[in-house]
């Protein structure tokens, strides 16, 4: 009965399902993808109290200037209630502006003080240090297929969900995930 595994049996399926799941991309990404917020979250924390979110916030500015609050969400690929909710403890912290627009008085633009910069600037070495042991993985040639790859990948995010749903056939790989 599969109540009563013993802890090595139990550690044999769990050594079994990592095996099958090495194979599962949206299992890999989902790993990935936690796995460079833990981290980013941990360099933060060596220097500030900046949540990984907050940064990001502050790193686009630094690097896109200026932003309205859906550009900022496009250039982070995160939604603009999520933004949106992050702007106020920014501003607190005297680290961006809300500027409302002289033309449209409902658009406000978020800009990074020197303060933020500041910020940014004092993240900027681990973060860089880090990025460049990502890229220091890859050949220069096989970095590039990969950020093809992740292109590819990503365009496959933006089909609507109910797209999805049709009967499999023969040519269907792949763990459910």
């Amino acid at each position: 009965m599969d109540d009563y595994l013993t802890p090595a049996e139990l550690k044999g399926r769990v050594i079994e399902q990592r095996a099958a799941l090495r194979r599962n991309l949206v299992n890999r990404l989902f790993r990935l993808g936690n796995g460079v917020q833990a981290q980013s979250q941990q360099l933060l924390s060596l220097i500030s109290d900046l949540s990984l979110v907050h940064f990001r916030i502050l790193l686009r500015l630094s690097e896109a200037g200026t932003q309205n609050v859906q550009g900022l969400s496009e250039l982070l690929g995160a939604n603009r209630s999520l933004v949106s909710r992050a702007l106020p403890d920014l501003r607190e912290k005297g680290l961006i502006e809300l500027v409302k627009s002289e033309t449209d008085k409902r658009q406000i633009f978020v800009r990074l003080t020197d303060a933020g910069n500041a910020v940014v600037e004092e993240h900027r070495a681990p973060i860089r240090a880090r990025d460049q042991a990502m890229r220091s993985a890859f050949k220069p040639e096989e970095y590039e297929q990969l950020v093809e790859y992740f292109d590819r990948l990503d365009a496959i995010t933006n089909v609507p969900a109910a797209e999805f749903f049709h009967e499999p056939d023969s040519s269907d790989q792949g763990d459910d995930t």
